[in-house]
């Protein structure tokens, strides 16, 4: 395998299907997760700092603390429609062939985008997009977008941009920059034959209330700070009822909400809001009173937001 590897023969097998899944065959997988390790401290310094989620930029809880510092009057948060799945393979080997001197590397790269899948004994050719189960999935998906992340980076420093994986946010001061922005953005995203996503799209002026991003609720210019949003407060209540239903003990539930709340607050600091009151009501009589609370405080509801 190594000797194929180093002189540029090796090939993958055809990615197999499990439920809704696409898995890689064992050795696949450990020649995917090596290039991953061996790639990713190569190229994250050619790579903007915008792009949150590469080794050692702070990932989603860094990309939410800088958001949250540089909120402005106007947004545009969004992301790519189905992302992973439209990567066009030939656009994303030029710009590796930009990045990467060394042509085995490339021809691996190559091999594993024109890839095959065994769908129920039926193979079929892949022409775009890559597996989000592949390793070196979240390094391409920075690498595919390096104009939006500069262009964006360079156009919104006196204001603010960030990106995590295909979710970002524009910030800017006037709705004549958003405009601007915007016009970037799409342009960018035509570019390399994307487009956004019709329902997780919101471009205009920030409300009072402020706006979700990353499982955050992030304060607007005058009202500033972090809130957990609502859609992770629900899932937590509802991943909290699974466990009642499942006739988990009161001792492990209990430690399961501590880990949320070690989640919650790792890498920032929520200052706002119902989270406030409620890990207050909660926690007031430890582990053994989180049964007593699986019915939520009637105070918390959608209504806060």
């Amino acid at each position: 395998m190594v000797a194929a590897i180093l002189d540029g023969s090796y090939q993958f097998s055809p990615c197999k299907q499990y439920e809704n899944a696409l898995v890689w065959c064992a050795q696949d997988a450990l020649v995917l997760r090596a290039m991953a390790q061996v790639l990713s401290p190569y190229l994250n310094p050619q790579l903007s700092q915008h792009c949150f989620h590469l080794a050692g930029n702070g990932g989603a809880k860094g990309c939410v603390n800088a958001v949250s510092k540089m909120v402005d009057d106007y947004r545009c948060r969004s992301d790519v429609n189905s992302y992973y799945a439209t990567i066009d393979h030939g656009i994303l080997m030029k710009q590796l062939q930009a990045l990467i001197p060394c042509e085995t590397v490339l021809t691996l790269l190559g091999r594993m985008l024109d890839r095959l899948d065994d769908v129920q004994g039926v193979l079929h050719s892949v022409e775009i997009g890559i597996s989000k189960g592949n390793p070196l999935s979240p390094l391409l998906g920075a690498v595919y977008l390096p104009a939006l992340d500069q262009e964006l980076g360079q156009y919104c420093e006196a204001h603010g941009y960030g990106r995590f994986m295909d979710d970002w946010v524009i910030l800017c001061r006037t709705r004549q920059q958003l405009r601007a922005a915007v016009r970037i953005m799409n342009r960018v995203l035509d570019r390399v034959k994307m487009t956004k996503h019709p329902y997780k799209t919101f471009i205009g002026r920030i409300k009072e209330s402020g706006f979700d991003f990353l499982g955050y609720r992030i304060g607007n210019r005058l009202r500033q700070g972090l809130d957990i949003a609502w859609k992770t407060w629900a899932n937590h209540q509802g991943k909290l009822r699974q466990l009642y239903e499942q006739g988990v003990s009161e001792t492990d539930i209990g430690q399961y909400v501590e880990r949320w709340q070690r989640w919650v607050r790792s890498g920032v600091e929520v200052v706002n809001g119902w989270y406030e009151r409620w890990t207050g009501e909660l926690f007031l009589h430890g582990s053994n009173g989180i049964l007593l609370n699986l019915i939520y405080p009637t105070f918390i509801s959608s209504a806060d937001y």
